[in-house]
């Protein structure tokens, strides 16, 4: 029997007779002139249309990886559960200043002799960058499709990379239309200038900067915005070098989200 989305089925069939005999749902018992025997309903779900949700992929920072930014974003993935499911891809080099931990990764290195990256560094090094890429893609393959990149700071500017060497169809990231970026910035490699002076054309994305990020300061990140041809939104908050809660910002960041699911539902 079906009620309220609810199917019901008995275990047992029980014959009920006088006018007066009826059945506790809640607690299986008969009641009414007389004692009936005691059995149990059991209810199944009937399967209900689901709302369909964006998919969306991560990139960490510098030293960080893909377990630690997922707890990094916690407070903002929570923000649009209901829009956006959330994977988490890790870096493939290990960085020697933290001894080559499993939980230090890296996207490439902008000095090859310490094998270290600074976002500040001039410099014609990217030791292992071409590795991430095919890391990255590999990954989509796999595990997609996606609808999306999100990015932090290194990972940002990889994500940002990653869509200017798409656009030039030098590698192919099927589904990915948009893209999210925390404390963003332009790589500074010589070796990347074809990409960083791209302009992109036709790719929503929502770039998020601190006023006292002393790592990645503001205009670095507004500079990686001004990039994109569609105008980005932008959200600054008061923080450093961080994923922050975006609480106050949640009306925002919702609506570029539920944005992008309707151009993908209704392309």
């Amino acid at each position: 029997m079906l009620r309220n989305g609810i199917r019901y089925i008995s275990n047992s069939i029980v014959s009920l007779k006088g006018s007066r005999n009826y059945i506790n749902r809640k607690t299986g018992r008969g009641c009414g002139n007389s004692v009936l025997p005691r059995f149990e309903w059991r209810y199944d779900k009937v399967q209900m249309s689901t709302q369909p949700k964006l998919r969306v992929l991560c990139l960490h920072g510098y030293r960080q990886c893909d377990q630690s930014f997922r707890q990094k974003t916690g407070s903002t993935r929570k923000l649009v559960k209901a829009l956006t499911d959330f994977e988490f891809v890790n870096g493939p080099h290990s960085v020697a200043v933290d001894e080559h931990l499993p939980t230090s990764r890296a996207w490439w290195f902008s000095n090859a002799g310490a094998m270290s990256f600074s976002s500040r560094e001039q410099t014609d090094v990217v030791v292992g960058f071409e590795e991430s890429v095919e890391a990255v893609v590999k990954f989509i393959e796999e595990n997609g499709p996606f609808d999306g990149l999100l990015g932090f700071s290194q990972g940002a500017s990889m994500v940002h990379l990653l869509i200017a060497k798409a656009q030039l169809g030098e590698i192919k990231l099927p589904g990915i239309r948009f893209a999210v970026f925390f404390s963003g910035f332009l790589s500074l490699s010589s070796t990347h200038d074809y990409l960083t002076s791209l302009r992109i054309k036709d790719f929503p994305s929502l770039h998020v900067f601190g006023d006292a990020d002393e790592i990645v300061a503001r205009p670095k990140s507004e500079k990686l915005a001004d990039q994109f041809e569609v105008p980005p939104l932008r959200i600054a908050h008061d923080g450093g070098h961080l994923v922050p809660a975006m609480s106050k910002h949640k009306e925002k960041i919702a609506g570029f989200m539920k944005e992008q699911l309707e151009n993908i539902i209704t392309p």
